[in-house]
């Protein structure tokens, strides 16, 4: 399973190719509440937030548990402690990632600064779908 970060879908559907193509058909792809949220807020309406939440529907949904929060406040004093400052929100991603044995498909920098403290995030890279 690959969970996916948000800026991957918002690339996908403005500049689709082959290759994403072939990962979102051949791999089981999830996403988090976070993402979910993410594409919603940038909608320019009520009928593409519909056509958003309709997409996602294809997508397996990680789900965040009460005892979750502990664990990614653990995670955040960690990296902490390091000096590495992520935004919160990729925080909750990398924590579910990791939870859920998935690797991450993202684009951003700020999981490559967690993943050189917290060696069990697993970074998903566009080539190994080839």
């Amino acid at each position: 399973m690959i969970l996916v970060d948000t800026n991957i879908i918002i690339d996908f559907w403005k500049r689709p190719t082959e290759k994403a193509q072939n990962i979102f058909e051949a791999e089981e792809i999830a996403i988090c509440g976070i993402t979910e949220a993410e594409l919603i807020h940038g909608a320019k309406s009520e009928k593409e937030i519909n056509i958003i939440i309709e997409a996602l529907e294809d997508f397996n949904m990680f789900e965040i548990t009460e005892s979750d929060w502990i664990e990614i406040g653990k995670l955040l004093n960690r990296i902490k402690k390091k000096g590495i400052s992520v935004p919160f929100q990729d925080a909750v991603i990398a924590y579910l990632a990791i939870k859920n044995s998935s690797e991450l498909w993202t684009n951003d920098k700020h999981f490559k600064m967690i993943q050189s403290e917290i060696k069990e995030l697993k970074i998903f890279k566009l080539e190994k779908g080839e």
